[in-house]
């Protein structure tokens, strides 16, 4: 049985590689407090593991995960990554870009210290600072490199999963324990948690992505209209004008006469006896004293009309420039509430006063008929969709591979982006675009993931395979020694930043703890600093560092092979 088994994976690798990625995510849920293996290393591991039945995987499939990976990841990023260049983001910039040379230095000087050729070095840079996606540029750099003799490529291509597999196995472990536990009494916090409280105060609550707010923005009550009311005898139009001279934004849309349903026009005019909808934002409901329109009724069958929640990206050039306010004022506008503003990616706090530019995402709520009438005059609706817009994300990966290609000499060595460090920066830019202009490159999150992380993990087995028969002896070979230069490169740059965090920007520690863990990508620091804090402020400092440590520390790879061929 054992023999027709290990016989099917080595004729169809296939198989050999899909049982690496079972094994691979099921090791990577194993949890030992707040640390993780994740799914990355995971299946490193499980690839080694099915890679002593001595598996052969072509190259291109390798290839193909690996690419698409970096698209995706430069897709993710990238509208952070250009934000990071505006000037609110320049501190946060300034201190990933010295963490990242910081941290290839270092890696360097310890490649050189311990006597390390580009495999060892590279596996050591990748495993050090906890960046996954170092193993594939590397390993690109390596093969297509023309200062490294043809006979030797593979095997430092076979060191570099040895030497990323052990030292981001203790350096992830390291990092969380320093950033979470030693670094806030580096920074002088005695108490990590009441600083993430004081500034969730002044910022603002986070909320988990699968939970929302008991707090409603806009709310939908059903009251009978009382005699002599101020509802009584007024029609639709002056009692909804009459709200909004006092500031508050008010609509009858819908009411019951005599047990008959109907809507609402502007010159209906309600009675004693009626049961009518009232629409407002919560604020503007209880400012109002409803209790003098009338009497508040459960009516579900009043108030069982349609809802439409969308998003419209903002094309029209009349609308372009003017305030949610002059927005609000549009007869057109009556019954609909802006939930949300996203621009570039990124969503802004929003009032009256908020100014809306063209390509804005606007987040439109109310009955369905209206807010249908509402989306040509806007723009174009971005409706939620599963689907994939592949022919512009293939057109991003081919371009990018196409850029990549050229190449320059350089101390004998072919230097430049290959195709797959082209596709990450196609990535970036293509990622960017659909964050400006939302209706074109569909990308959903899941098939976003899939290609992620799914590619990348495919990638890592395939290493792992490929590296299986020969990682336990190199493992010996180099012992102890490793593990204690990867700890050098993992916590010797973050020292760095936090300093420079510290005493040139004076950041509050749960900033700077967010910013360091951003620059290094590690995952596993991140949430356990916000569970050291008890919350997700920390965040605020990760984002835009994560993305510029993501690109250039990918980038490090080849740099490093360059280094020490």
């Amino acid at each position: 049985m054992w023999h027709w088994f290990r016989g099917a994976l080595q004729e169809h690798a296939e198989l050999a590689i899909f049982l690496t990625l079972a094994w691979g995510f099921l090791v990577g849920r194993l949890r030992f407090r707040s640390i993780v293996l994740g799914p990355v290393t995971g299946t490193l591991l499980a690839g080694v593991l099915v890679g002593q039945l001595h598996i052969s995987v072509p190259d291109l499939v390798k290839t193909v995960a690996f690419i698409g990976f970096l698209f995706a990841l430069g897709y993710r990023v990238g509208p952070q990554f250009f934000a990071a260049l505006r000037k609110d983001g320049l501190p946060q910039l300034i201190v990933a870009v010295v963490g990242c040379i910081a941290g290839l230095v270092i890696a360097y000087g310890m490649a050189r210290v311990m006597g390390y050729g580009p495999g060892w070095g590279s596996g050591l840079l990748a495993g050090g600072l906890t960046q996954s996606a170092v193993i594939g540029v590397a390993t690109d750099a390596i093969t297509t490199s023309s200062a490294i003799p043809d006979v030797q490529k593979q095997t430092l291509i076979a060191q570099i999963p040895v030497g990323y597999a052990v030292c981001y196995l203790v350096g992830t472990a390291a990092a969380a324990y320093a950033l979470s536990q030693l670094a806030p009494r580096l920074l002088g916090t005695r108490d990590l948690a009441a600083e993430a409280a004081r500034m969730e105060r002044e910022l603002g609550t986070f909320h988990d992505p699968d939970s929302r707010p008991a707090y409603q923005q806009v709310v939908r009550r059903a009251f009978r209209v009382t005699a002599g009311s101020e509802l009584d005898g007024t029609a639709v139009k002056d009692e909804e004008a009459l709200a909004a001279s006092r500031g508050r934004r008010i609509f009858l849309q819908r009411y019951r006469r005599d047990d008959e349903l109907r809507f609402t026009t502007p010159d209906t005019v309600l009675r004693a006896g009626d049961q009518v909808t009232v629409t407002a934002a919560h604020r503007d409901l209880i400012d109002g004293q409803m209790d003098a329109a009338g009497t508040e009724v459960d009516d579900p069958a009043l108030l069982g009309y349609d809802i439409e929640t969308i998003s419209i990206v903002l094309t029209s050039r009349v609308l372009a420039g003017r305030t949610l306010a002059d927005l609000a004022r549009d007869p057109a506008a009556r019954d609909l509430f802006v939930k949300r503003v996203v621009r570039a990616g990124i969503q802004l706090p929003h009032g009256p006063a908020t100014v809306v530019h063209r390509g804005d995402e606007l987040t439109v709520e109310g009955p369905k008929e209206l807010v249908e009438l509402a989306v040509p005059i806007l723009g174009k609706a971005n409706r939620s969709s599963d689907e994939t817009d592949f022919s512009y994300i293939s057109a991003g990966i081919v371009l990018g591979g196409l850029i990549g290609i050229p190449a320059v000499a350089v101390a004998g060595a072919q230097i430049g982006l290959t195709t797959s460090g082209g596709a990450l920066i196609m990535g970036l830019i293509f990622g960017w675009l659909r964050a400006k202009y939302p209706t074109v490159g569909r990308f959903p999150p899941a098939a976003e993931w899939l290609m992620d992380t799914g590619g990348l993990c495919m990638f890592v087995g395939i290493v792992g395979i490929q590296s299986g028969p020969g990682f336990i002896s190199g493992v010996r070979a180099q012992g102890a020694g490793l593990v204690l230069a990867g700890l050098v490169v993992t916590l010797l740059p973050m020292v760095l930043t936090l300093v420079l965090g510290r005493l040139v920007y004076k950041w509050p520690a749960v900033t700077n703890l967010g910013v360091t863990a951003g620059t290094f990508t590690t995952t596993a620091s991140i949430g356990a600093i916000c569970d050291a804090a008890k919350s997700r402020v920390p965040v605020l400092g990760y984002t835009v560092p994560y993305a510029i440590g993501n690109t250039l520390l990918t980038i490090w790879g080849a740099l490093m092979v360059a280094l020490l061929s």
